[in-house]
């Protein structure tokens, strides 16, 4: 059962109407009955009281309408004390012509003619036919009967009525009953002066609508005639498997006798057998026309519990408004100041030993907001069901899911609003966030993932219960907890910032935190793909990259990046660097790019006549595709098929001194610059060495080297870091070529199987095979042999070194 405004209207109407009418009953009679027999009947008796063999009849008419008749079988002349007796009377109380009369009967009446007092002795019954409240009324049905439907029954005893004071009173039990209604209390008095009507005790009402008991119970009751107001003490109702009750509660009434407003104070509490309660200090209702709900407002404090064997649902607020609909429907409902609500959903256990699923034991939702504003629309069964919610103010939502063999998940969302939209009132279908909103993700292995943004867009696939073997579903007399609904988009847009903050080592070790920014981030849960765009940049603690677009791979951890790819990568303390002669930071430009996740390898690739380009310091290298992994410090570099020229690099070799004619004044040391070109480039920090693959050309200053291979190997430059520390700067130590070497001089070449170049001091050393030994040709010797060739770049000084007995020849010619 839903605490349902309709519900709330059965309570209020039988507060402020059928019970009200059954009180003014009895005090109406009272009324008439002490004026009549405390005026006329004393003094009339002794001159106006026909005999007869039935007893005497009384009547009085004013303007030819008989007001009321009385007939008694038996009358008592004056006592000693001056009393005056009557018995088994019937009083006729007529109302405006053509109205039902009210009828009043008792087995014995005392009247005091000097104090003024009447008093029935013994039981008093009332039979008031109850009249239309205003001309637009339809009369009342009549019962089964025969008898009026609008008829009530008042049964009573020891009524006083003093006519000096005009109060009618009894301290016995007073009984009432309508065609579907009956009702008693202890006690009651009416002031014909004020028009105030009291129940003393023990109010109860008990009825039927639609089928369902109802049942009143109120400690006291108050019924002010001039003010039309209902006061009731500690009332209690019961309808259907709804309960309600206040500490004291107040119902006013137009003139036309339909209630317009409820005030409920104290302990206000709302129940239904299904688990439901609402609880509140204070409960204001505002009625129409016809005393129908339009709207209700709790303070002081509210709360609200529903508990039921597939979810446990509560809330609070400090206050809160209903607004009612036709047909006394919840259309809208307003919580505020620190609203909280919390929705725990008791999923089913399962038997580890039967199943090898992480199965759900619980998934619990919080939604915090300093405002909440809920939308209704009506369900099938003409319940209420909820639309649409608006979270204001420091909005937030977190669903937190516990599993039966991995830690918890946990999911958090915020936002200046949150806005949802819900099927079926329960099923999630989307969620808006506006202002400062942030979706934050902590799953079981421990990794977080938060991003933050100026809006947010969460859209959701409901899902279906799971079938039995055969296609019947599960069956359970317990309700079931309707399927939370699964995420399907994310989309955030404005200053998006994404971080990912994997979980804690053994060792206690903080891993590297991810970053991402884009003015958009969009995720898709069908491919697991996060896209980035407007401006996206990835940054960790020993790099960056940006591009035109990035997607990433919740599922792989994989990125793409597209158009316009920059990377940056710092040196960074107790990883090992990509360091080829400069010290500062590496720098990648592309067209596209792919980081793989698994092997921590990130490859950039460029677009027709616009190579991919890495360079740090003067260092560079550039090629179609180049494949940089930074964990292990090693660059691939290479391109198509065929593309004999597909590689280009630039390194700083060791400085070379100059000869100078003055020998009083110090060699000039300049730096050499060795230009490559190669089909592909392997480097490794580790080995501290370049490898160079298929035509390789390398150009310095002196001249130009080709191979079929090369090696170029780095080495700390001297002085660029004090001893005892690693090198954060390295230049080229010396080349190795292998396989079809030549080399091209200015006036001098030379051929050989491989040749060994060492910057340091410009020293070559050119060898062969025993069938095709080395060759130098200059213009000056011709050609020069033997089994290694040592020459100079700085002079024109040949060492040749002959054959097994290694003899030495050496001829200098000055430059």
């Amino acid at each position: 059962m839903r605490v349902t405004p309709a519900r709330l209207r059965f309570w209020i109407l039988i507060l402020g109407g059928a019970l009200v009418a059954a009180i003014a009953v009895f005090f109406i009679y009272g009324r008439w009955q002490g004026r009549r027999l405390g005026h006329d009947l004393p003094y009339g008796l002794g001159n106006s009281i026909k005999q007869s063999t039935e007893g005497f009849t009384y009547s009085e008419s004013r303007g030819g309408h008989t007001i009321y008749t009385l007939h008694a079988s038996k009358a008592v002349q004056y006592k000693s004390d001056g009393h005056a007796e009557l018995h088994d009377v019937s009083i006729t109380l007529y109302g405006a012509q053509g109205a039902p009369a009210n009828r009043i009967y008792g087995k014995a009446f005392d009247w005091d003619p000097v104090h003024g007092i009447a008093r029935a002795m013994g039981e008093v019954q009332i039979d008031f036919q109850g009249a239309a409240t205003s001309a637009s009324q339809a009369p009342k049905a009549p019962a089964e009967d025969g008898e009026s439907r609008s008829t009530v029954h008042v049964k009573t005893s020891g009524l006083v009525f003093n006519k000096q004071t005009g109060l009618a009173s009894t301290t016995e039990k007073i009984e009432f009953r309508l065609a579907n209604a009956a009702g008693s209390a202890t006690g009651a008095s009416f002031d014909s002066q004020t028009g105030v009507v009291i129940l003393t005790a023990d109010v109860a009402f008990n009825s039927s609508v639609n089928g369902n008991p109802l049942a009143v119970r109120a400690h006291h009751a108050q019924f002010d005639r001039a003010s039309r107001m209902l006061f009731l003490l500690q009332d209690v109702a019961d309808y259907s498997d709804a309960h309600s009750s206040s500490d004291q509660a107040t119902v006013s009434f137009r003139a036309d006798g339909s209630a317009y407003q409820v005030l409920a104070e104290g302990h206000v509490i709302l129940t239904g057998s299904d688990g439901q309660q609402i609880n509140s200090r204070i409960a204001h209702i505002d009625l129409g026309s016809k005393s129908v709900p339009e709207q209700a407002v709790m303070d002081g404090g509210l709360l609200y519990v529903a508990n039921s064997a597939a979810r446990l649902l509560h809330g609070s607020a400090s206050s809160g408004t209903l607004l009612f609909g036709p047909q006394s429907t919840v259309r809208h409902a307003q919580l505020r100041d620190a609203v909280s609500v919390v929705d725990e959903e008791k999923l089913p256990q399962v038997n580890a030993g039967k199943t090898k699923q992480n199965s759900q034991e619980s998934t619990t939702r919080q939604m915090q907001a300093t405002k909440v504003d809920i939308d209704f629309k009506t369900g099938p069964d003409r319940s209420p069901q909820a639309e649409h919610i608006l979270a204001d103010g420091g909005a937030r939502l977190n669903v937190h899911t516990i599993y039966t063999k991995t830690p918890p998940e946990d999911t958090t969302v915020q936002g200046d609003e949150l806005f949802a939209t819900l099927v079926d009132g329960e099923t999630l279908s989307s969620l808006r966030g506006t202002g400062h909103t942030s979706l934050v993700t902590v799953s079981p292995n421990g990794v977080t993932q938060s991003s933050k943004g100026d809006n947010l867009l969460l859209t959701f696939a409901p899902s279906h219960p799971s079938a039995k073997p055969g296609g019947s579903k599960a069956k359970s007399d317990a309700p079931a907890a309707q399927p939370a609904a699964q995420l399907q988009s994310a989309v955030q847009l404005g200053n998006v910032t994404l971080v990912q903050q994997g979980a804690a080592n053994p060792g206690g070790q903080t891993p590297a935190v991810t970053t991402a920014t884009a003015q958009r981030a969009a995720y898709d849960t069908a491919t697991q793909v996060v896209q980035l765009s407007g401006s996206p940049r990835l940054q960790e603690t020993s790099g960056e990259l940006s591009a035109n677009l990035i997607e990433v791979s919740r599922s792989s951890g994989n990125a793409d990046a597209t158009g316009g790819v920059k990377a940056t990568y710092h040196q960074t303390n107790g990883q090992q660097n990509m360091v080829f002669t400069g010290s500062g930071p590496v720098h990648v430009v592309a067209d596209h790019a792919h980081l793989d996740h698994a092997t921590n390898l990130t490859t950039f690739f460029g677009k027709i006549g616009e190579p991919g380009r890495l360079w740090q310091g003067s260092d560079s290298v550039a090629a179609p595709v180049l494949e940089l992994s930074r964990p292990h410090a090693t660059l691939f570099a290479h391109g198509p098929e065929g593309d004999a020229a597909a590689v280009n690099a630039v390194f700083t070799g060791s400085p070379s001194t100059s000869a100078t004619p003055a020998r009083t004044n110090p060699p000039t040391r300049t730096p050499t610059v060795v230009r490559l070109q190669s089909r592909t480039l392997v480097y490794a920090e580790s080995d501290h060495k370049a490898v160079f693959t298929g035509a390789v050309v390398a150009q310095t200053s002196s001249g130009l080297l080709h191979a079929n291979f090369m090696d170029v190997y780095f080495a700390p430059a001297a002085g660029a870091q004090p001893p005892g520390k690693p090198s954060t700067s390295n230049q080229v130590s010396r080349i190795v070529a292998r396989g079809a070497v030549e080399l091209q001089q200015p006036g001098r070449k030379g051929a050989g199987e491989e040749l060994t170049y060492t910057t340091a001091d410009g020293r070559f050393l050119l060898t062969g095979t025993s069938t095709a030994p080395p060759r130098l040709t200059d213009q000056v010797r011709g050609t020069v042999t033997g089994n290694a060739l040592i020459f100079n770049d700085r002079d024109d000084s040949v060492v040749v070194s002959g054959g097994t007995s290694k003899a030495v020849t050496q001829t200098r010619v000055a430059k």
